[in-house]
């Protein structure tokens, strides 16, 4: 593209009221997912409002599945959605049986180590518990045992939050339970295995809604975290291409309207970044 022409792009951009993102040309896209004209989205769908399956039909629905199919069609692309547990998402996607990972994955230091995130949320690690349980206040916690969902950051951001409020203080320790799904988590948590559970702040509303005021947050998140598309280091083209895809549904307002439909405009991200967390 010429100087003179990308000028008068922006300059088009701005006249009609639409960002630059508008005025970009549309980024190329690998070979393989050129070829197919599908891209493969690894999913661990049993996390509701994010990703789910609709009980009638066995369809996929949530918000990152509304996204994840607007971002591939902003490409020209069809979304094969892949679905196994969260703990097999990371190895899915560097063995190249998918082509990326969008399930409520948090962007970490730790994950950077083998995959680039598109951040597109924040998120964070809320304590819910039991109405008629002991737990009443976050430190309440110490000493009892909390139930976090296998392979999640979940259990490293609690693991932190024992380290400095419980055993730091000279409490005694939480007992960390480690539930292989959701459900098990819940179930745990309703049988009284456990006094409470730690969960991303975007399902929590649908759990307390769903647990017909049997179940409450407790406190503050323990901590604010941000959600990322997840992509092999290597395969920038594809990285690349999806953050242009979702600047324009940021721009156009398809990004909000979805957050809307699913009572997610509390984890709005301003503007998407590309591996934002720092530890």
């Amino acid at each position: 593209m010429t100087r003179l022409l990308a000028a008068l792009l922006l300059c088009t951009a701005a006249t009609v009221g639409l960002s630059p993102a508008f005025a970009e040309d549309k980024p190329a896209l690998p070979e393989r997912i050129v070829s197919t004209g599908t891209v493969r989205v690894a999913v661990n769908a049993a996390y509701p409002p994010m990703e789910s399956r609709d009980p009638t039909t066995n369809e996929f629905v949530g918000f990152d599945i509304d996204l994840g199919n607007a971002l591939a069609a902003e490409l020209g692309l069809k979304a094969e959605w892949i679905d196994g547990q969260f703990s097999q998402t990371l190895p899915s996607l560097v063995s190249k049986r998918v082509d990326l990972i969008q399930s409520s994955m948090t962007d970490t230091w730790e994950r950077q180590k083998t995959v680039d995130f598109v951040d597109y949320m924040v998120s964070g690690d809320q304590v819910y518990a039991m109405v008629d349980g002991p737990i009443k206040t976050v430190e309440d916690i110490c000493g009892q045992k909390v139930t976090v969902s296998q392979a999640t950051t979940t259990e490293k951001t609690l693991r932190k939050w024992n380290e400095d409020n419980c055993i730091g203080k000279g409490k005694p320790s939480v007992d960390i339970v480690i539930d292989s799904s959701f459900g098990q988590q819940i179930a745990n948590m309703k049988q009284k295995r456990t006094v409470a559970g730690v969960q991303g702040v975007e399902g929590i509303g649908l759990i307390i809604k769903d647990s017909k005021g049997t179940m409450r947050t407790v406190g503050e998140p323990l901590a604010v975290s941000h959600t990322g598309l997840a992509f092999l280091k290597e395969d920038t083209q594809l990285r690349d291409a999806y953050m242009w895809a979702l600047k324009r549904l940021h721009a156009n307002g398809t990004y909000d309207k979805l957050l809307e439909k699913w009572n997610l405009e509390g984890a709005a991200y301003p503007e998407p970044t590309i591996n934002k967390a720092t530890e």
